[in-house]
């Protein structure tokens, strides 16, 4: 389940200390259009700043959208609800099938082998906290065992509210396809990797602005008791019609106070040139340099 807790973003940029408290349903807010940063002081990140923000954590809430069928109805190949009301609290519903027919019910196993499963989602709340889902997820899945899955997941307009983490992109909806794997479960070290198809789509609904993707991937490695790192390996996507490629992996620990600590580098990419770097630096903060100003999102 996603941790409702707030994160704690420190961002830096052109050498002006920025500071940013993000958490599920409450994104912070933008700055006025006169307020300007000067050194030292603590302002909302600039736009090229929430836009950098966005660029690296599109693809993860394309995947989170398109891959629902088997991470948020199901958890390791368990079936968490179907054909029913959603979450402890029952708030919106979902139905779902497998191989067209009757699905496995709540807390039981979705099959090994070669399957599909298909969910409908209606106003589903997923998380336990704000984050809901709508629309059409489905998976053509081959599990040799629960923790060894390949599938090619598809979303048919699957629109998520609150979802968001580290950006401003609080209500978006998913198109496309893609191949994801899963090595490991939760217990142990697992590693999920998403490879979106080209041209598959994430639209931020607030301003119809529409990311494409157009190849590489982005994998999740989960340590447990530890934290999480997030890899980007030539992931294109392009913002209406302006093209980045983001590479490098972020790392997230969890620090005794509760707090998470921040380490290694996301370089984004534009002909060429570095656009930006989102990292962790010397007092393990998430840091965001923006080098040229970037297309907002």
């Amino acid at each position: 389940m996603r941790s409702s807790s707030l994160a704690r973003v420190v961002m830096a940029s052109l050498g002006v200390s920025v500071v940013v408290t993000l958490g599920c349903g409450k994104p912070p807010s933008a700055p006025s259009p006169n307020e300007t940063p000067t050194p030292g002081s603590t302002q909302p990140p600039s736009a090229s700043q929430r836009a950098a923000l966005a660029l690296f954590e599109a693809a993860i809430l394309h995947a989170e959208l398109t891959t629902s069928a088997l991470t948020w109805a199901t958890e390791d190949g368990k079936v968490r609800w179907t054909n029913g009301p959603c979450d402890f609290v029952e708030q919106g519903s979902v139905q779902a099938s497998l191989d067209g027919g009757v699905p496995p019910t709540s807390g039981t196993f979705l099959p090994t082998g070669s399957h599909t499963y298909v969910v409908s989602f209606s106003n589903c709340l997923v998380d336990g906290w704000a984050g809901t889902l709508n629309g059409v997820a489905s998976a053509a899945y081959n599990a040799a065992e629960r923790s060894n899955v390949t599938a090619t997941v598809s979303a048919d307009s699957v629109r998520g509210r609150n979802l968001a983490v580290f950006s401003e992109l609080h209500d978006v909806t998913a198109d496309g396809s893609a191949v994801w794997t899963r090595v490991g479960s939760s217990s142990s070290t697992q590693t999920t990797t998403y490879t979106p198809a080209a041209g598959s789509r994430l639209v931020k609904n607030s301003t119809t602005n529409v990311a494409t993707f157009g190849g590489g991937s982005y994998s999740m490695i989960r340590y447990p008791a530890k934290g999480t790192e997030q890899r980007l390996d030539n992931l294109k996507v392009a913002i209406n019609g302006t093209e980045y490629t983001l590479n490098g992996s972020l790392d997230t620990t969890y620090g005794s106070s509760g707090s998470s600590i921040y380490t290694g580098e996301v370089r984004i990419i534009n002909n060429g040139t570095l656009v930006a770097r989102i990292y962790g630096d010397v007092r393990n903060a998430l840091t965001i340099e923006v080098l040229v100003p970037l297309v907002p999102f």
